[in-house]
């Protein structure tokens, strides 16, 4: 879904988030354009994952605000959200009894009522994520039978088929060999310029970030640290005041840093 004439998709206003007493987020006001893609960077205990599951609604016991296309995500029926949101936690469950094809076609669920069939257009939009991501050949397999690289780019097909205009991942390369890691960060980045899709994404990896994000949030304790783009955030005194450690810092034939430690 391609939202026009819309710039802003996501705000917060003094949003905070409790774990009974104990502040996880704290007074974050931030906003995100339609079409950015933002890392949010930042230690473990951070509050990264909290943050996502308030952007997305799944935590709802917040104070402050969280806006969606100028309202409020609480204002949401689940399936309006579904179609301008898709999230793809860190551990997506494996153990569904469901083969590939089915997986994928879930990501239908906003626009197909209850005891309807899914119609062309729901098979075509299933197709053509299968065909993106390049799991076709694994359509009437089992998810059980894949490998953790296959099963987070089914995962991430059926986010693809649900057609939202935002995608949400929390570590979506986490425990991936590096050729699948740069695989599915090249694949979002399409998404993001060739869709105009919103992708916001937790990582624990700087590089990755630096160099396939627009803009990254450092976040540390609760709050953010600092955001910006990449040459902005990616910076000796910063990264060790939030990770508590010593870097270097280059910078590749395009500008963009890296770290060596």
């Amino acid at each position: 879904m391609v939202l026009e004439n819309r710039k802003k998709a996501l705000e917060t206003r003094s949003l905070s988030v409790c774990y009974n007493g104990t502040p996880v987020l704290k007074d974050i006001s931030i906003s995100i354009d339609q079409g950015e893609f933002v890392s949010i960077l930042g230690p473990n205990g951070s509050g990264k994952t909290t943050f996502i599951k308030a952007l997305t609604g799944i935590i709802k016991d917040i104070k402050g605000e969280v806006m969606l296309f100028g309202k409020p995500v609480t204002s949401y029926r689940r399936r309006e959200f579904a179609r301008f949101v898709s999230f793809l936690p860190q551990d997506p469950p494996v153990t569904l009894p469901f083969l590939v094809k089915d997986i994928v076609m879930m990501g239908r669920f906003p626009y197909i009522k209850r005891f309807e069939m899914e119609k062309s257009h729901d098979i075509g939009a299933a197709d053509y994520a299968m065909e993106l991501m390049d799991i076709h050949h694994l359509a009437k397999r089992h998810l059980m039978e894949l490998s953790g690289g296959e099963v987070k780019r089914v995962f991430i097909a059926q986010a693809v088929a649900q057609e939202s205009s935002i995608l949400f991942l929390d570590e979506p390369t986490a425990n991936l060999d590096i050729n699948y890691q740069v695989e599915i960060f090249k694949m979002l980045k399409k998404f993001n310029e060739e869709m105009n899709k919103t992708i916001v994404l937790i990582t624990h990896d700087i590089n990755h970030a630096a160099r396939f994000a627009k803009r990254i949030v450092l976040l540390n304790k609760g709050v953010i640290v600092k955001t910006g783009d990449p040459g902005e955030v990616i910076n000796v005194r910063d990264l060790k005041s939030v990770f508590n450690t010593e870097v270097v810092i280059e910078y590749d034939r395009e500008r963009k840093p890296y770290i060596l430690i």
